[in-house]
Parts: structure tokens; sequence; C-alpha cells
């Protein structure tokens, strides 16, 4: 099913805070992030007709959810809303909550077993709410919105009160919603893993306004934005996928648009796209390609800029591949004895991390 296009212009104002949201959100997961009160969680709200006081339009397809004339009721949006606090029934057992859910189906979704067995549900169905963990409490609210088939599922930190590895579970539950039941996803986190684990694109807000949206490999790897998603040094985002795996040697051959790069501690399978973080203290320069390192990886990189910085460093940037950017730090001295400057060609040996693996 074809995912539709949710276009919003919406205001919002309370005292000391002030939401100016315009955007269009098309098919796949995006992540908004933000720094605390921001707006994320108000603009969820807004989304979902659970505020009042929100002005503006939101159009959902060829179906006018607010606007002039216009305001439909919770109900009648096509939403699946899990909050922080998850606010099941405390009335129902965990089991009644993914009942009431069914019973109120709107449309496609994953299956009632599909849904329990990926959310590791099973040992919680005859349990109450207040029974429940956080983490456990996180999954039945998402179970309970996956089961009422959404066309938009608005996801305010789903993960956070899980562990790494029911996180790796539900990711790949996540993951293949918008392309098997057409339902976007938009999902407030904090966490860089999760969004390079998850998201396609991302939503940038501070103090109320939306800065931008793109890719998440594209704002990782800007400048500008750095401080915004807490980044303390250069770094790039480069989208991958799997083409290769040496169990001998336990490395994986990722293809990205930088080149093709080898990496170890990762095992999906063929076709797994996957992201990688590369830090500016993780590539090193080199006039000629090394003949004997420990290093896994070497590409041949063009220098487009260099900035000076503090205490006789310089950090450069550098074009590698297709499209691909790089950045690394030099001293003074090296700039010198590797001739650096604009158009010079040279080698840069790469030790990628693995931030995110989807499979």
């Amino acid at each position: 099913m074809t995912a539709r296009p949710l276009d919003f212009d919406v205001t919002l104002e309370r005292p000391g805070f002030q939401l100016r949201a315009v955007d269009r959100i098309e098919s796949g997961i995006i992540a908004l992030f933000g720094p605390s009160g921001c707006g994320k969680t108000s603009l969820l709200r807004c989304l979902a007709g659970l505020e009042p006081a929100c002005r503006g339009r939101i159009r959902h397809g060829d179906q006018p959810w607010q606007g002039p004339g216009v305001r439909l009721p919770p109900h009648r949006r096509a939403v699946g809303l899990v909050f922080q606090d998850t606010r099941l029934f405390p009335h129902l057992s965990a089991r009644g909550n993914l009942d009431f859910a069914e019973r109120r189906r709107r449309g496609d979704g994953p299956g009632r077993a599909e849904v329990i067995e990926g959310l590791g549900l099973r040992a919680l169905l005859d349990q109450s709410p207040a029974a429940l963990s956080g983490g456990e409490s996180q999954r039945v609210a998402l179970g309970r919105a996956l089961l009422a088939g959404p066309r938009l599922l608005l996801l305010d930190e789903p993960l956070s009160g899980l562990d790494a590895a029911r996180q790796r579970e539900i990711m790949p539950l996540l993951r293949a919603i918008p392309e098997r039941f057409g339902v976007q996803l938009l999902v407030v986190t904090h966490a860089c893993h999760e969004v390079l684990s998850l998201a396609d694109r991302m939503i940038l807000m501070q103090a109320g306004r939306l800065i931008t949206q793109a890719p998440v490999s594209d704002l990782f790897s800007a400048p500008d934005y750095w401080p915004i998603l807490g980044l303390t040094e250069p770094a790039v985002v480069w989208p991958g996928r799997v083409v290769a795996r040496d169990n001998d040697w336990g490395l994986t051959t990722l293809a990205t648009d930088a080149g093709r790069l080898r990496v170890s501690g990762i095992n999906p399978g063929s076709g797994a796209p996957v992201m990688l973080r590369v830090s500016a203290r993780d590539v090193v320069l080199s006039l000629e390609p090394p003949m004997a390192t420990s290093m896994l990886n070497s590409l041949p990189v063009r220098v487009e800029a260099l900035e000076n910085e503090r205490d006789g460093v310089v950090r450069v940037r550098l074009a590698v591949g297709h499209r691909a950017a790089l950045w690394t730090h030099v001293t003074r001295q090296s700039v010198a004895a590797l001739r650096l400057e604009p158009g010079r060609r040279l080698h840069a040996l790469i030790r990628p991390e693995v931030l995110g693996v989807n499979h």
C-alpha cells in the first residue's frame, strides 16, 4: 500500500512557549530530533488532534484533518500514538489492551501473532499495566498502536525503556512497517544509534521551530548541525550496503558512496543496509597507498578545504568516492610535509565505526 504524504502548517501558543511548524512528511521513517523542551511532543499532539489550542492546517493525502471548517477528532485520524507514559488502560490486562486496538482497527497492519512475537509480549498478556516495567509497558503500547491499523505512527521515544537486546529485536519490525503496510513513522528520539538504525530522514527542531528536514546521513555530516546533534568533533555518516562476507577473517565488505570498506564485529545478511560513522580522529593521510598497516581501509581522496583551528591544528575537508565527504585533523607541520592544499590528491586510511545495522 502506498503511503500518503502528511502536510502540516500549525502553531501552538502557551505561556512562555510557541510552536511554529511547517513541513511535509513522505513515506518511510522520519526521526524528530532536538533538545528537550523544543516542542517535539507538542508537535506530535497537534498532528494527532490532542491539542485544542493548535491552529493551522493538517492534511493526510487528500483528506483534511484540520483547516477552515474542519477539525477531525483523534479517533477519526489514521494515527497510532505511543508516548513515553504509554497510557495503557489500567483496568485492562495487556491482552485486553491489544483486544481493544483490534476492535478499533482502521486498516491493514501487522497481525496479532507477529506483534506478540516481535515485541516479546507473550509472557505479559495476562498482566495488568500496574505490574509491568517501563520497558514492558512501552512494548505493549507499541503493540496496541500497531494492531489498530494506522496509516501514520507517532512514537515518542519508543525504545528508551528497552535494553539493547530487546531494541535489536524490535527495530527490524519497525523498519519493515513502511514498506509492508504503507505506514509512515514519525519517531522522537535523543539517541543517535536509534536514528541511524531506524530513520530514512530527519527533522531537526529547536526552540519551537523546524530547522530543516534531510536524509539522516546528510545532517550528521553537516558542520552547521553538529551542535544541535550533540556532536563534539568533525565526522561524517555514510549509508552502505553489505556486498560480501569473509567468515574466515570475520570481515564484512560494504558498498558506500566513498567506495568499498571492510568492517569487523557485524554479521548482517547480504544486501542489508548499514550506517557508518567516520570521525576525524579515525582518518590518517598518506602520500602513497600503504603497503602494510593494521588499518583495513585505504581510499584515494582529494583535499577540498583547510581550516585553521586551535593550537596549530588544521581541519581538512576531503572529497572521496561518489559524492562523499570526509574530515580529518592534522598539524600545521603535517600540512607543510604533505603539501596539503585544495586539489591535492593523496590517500586516507580509515577506521569506520558501525553505528546502525538494519537487518
